[in-house]
């Protein structure tokens, strides 16, 4: 808090900061898929097999919880502008790439603003006033649910590499891993996949990353009422993913009921902070 004070940065100037960075990664991340043909020529098969893996990540959380809601929480609960300003950069970078050509080296150029934005992500989590309160509110039955969701998630993901030949488990794995944070899952997928596999390949697969958890993350808004009648109080809050805590949490409160914002709101931070250490692992496997 002190740096950022010095710095003459606020919360709100933090998150603009950071919004900026992911903003600028997505062009980057758009515009190099623009320039790639291969890709844009079948688009729609990336896009299949991005919703395979979606929803299986879905249902593995979702049963996951489900399991966990029985045992633990039975008896509880009752029966997006800045998503897409997002959106919009990656899709003006892939206009960009299919129409103009570029003389830098787009790759090169996302790895300097992928390090500005990891550096901005470390100081806006260690300056956060509110920290310290929601470590304190952690008891065994809340940090259940995120475990439920990470491991329903990565269980079922891992199916994907049975059923997408093109891919191995641990490529699906990140990918689910990504836990609908879209943005930085992709960027780093791509970054991280590209010494290994090369840059076309990890391109490819950055790109199902992003549409991926783009489904998940518009299917945990627009399904909330259904996962929560059929897998139980907390289903909307591990189909959200890290979208428990922001996008999702008004959802999530209104099909769940007011009490499980709180566990929504820990499982999204918890869910949040883990996901760059899983991208980062299954990626190197």
């Amino acid at each position: 808090t002190r740096f950022m004070s010095v710095c003459g940065l606020g919360d709100v100037y933090k998150r603009q900061l950071i919004h900026i960075v992911v903003c600028l990664l997505l062009f980057l991340l758009g515009l190099s898929i623009g320039l790639n043909r291969l890709i844009i020529d079948n688009l729609g098969y990336f896009c299949g097999q991005a919703a395979v893996i979606s929803s299986l990540s879905i249902l593995g959380s979702m049963m996951a919880s489900l399991a966990v809601y029985h045992i633990f929480f039975k008896g509880k609960g009752q029966a997006v502008k800045s998503s897409l300003v997002t959106l919009a950069f990656f899709l003006f970078g892939c206009v960009a790439g299919v129409s103009y050509a570029v003389d830098f080296d787009v790759h090169q150029t996302s790895v300097y603003v992928l390090y500005v934005l990891m550096l901005l992500l470390g100081i806006n989590l260690g300056s956060n006033r509110n920290l310290r309160q929601f470590v304190l509110s952690l008891n065994f039955r809340t940090l259940l649910v995120p475990l439920a969701t990470v491991s329903g998630t990565l269980l079922f993901s891992a199916i994907g590499g049975f059923l997408l030949s093109r891919w191995s488990i641990f490529d699906c794995m990140a990918v689910g891993s990504g836990f609908s944070y879209y943005s930085v899952s992709s960027i780093l997928i791509t970054q991280i996949k590209s010494p290994s596999i090369g840059v076309q390949l990890a391109t490819e697969l950055g790109t199902i990353a992003l549409l991926s958890n783009i489904f998940r993350e518009m299917t945990a808004l627009i399904g909330a009422p259904l996962f929560r009648k059929y897998f139980g109080y907390l289903a909307p809050i591990s189909a959200a993913g890290i979208g428990s805590s922001d996008i999702s949490l008004a959802a999530i409160a209104r099909c769940s009921g007011p009490e499980a914002v709180p566990v929504a709101i820990v499982h999204g931070i918890l869910i949040n902070i883990s996901m760059p250490f899983f991208v980062s692992f299954f990626c190197k496997l």
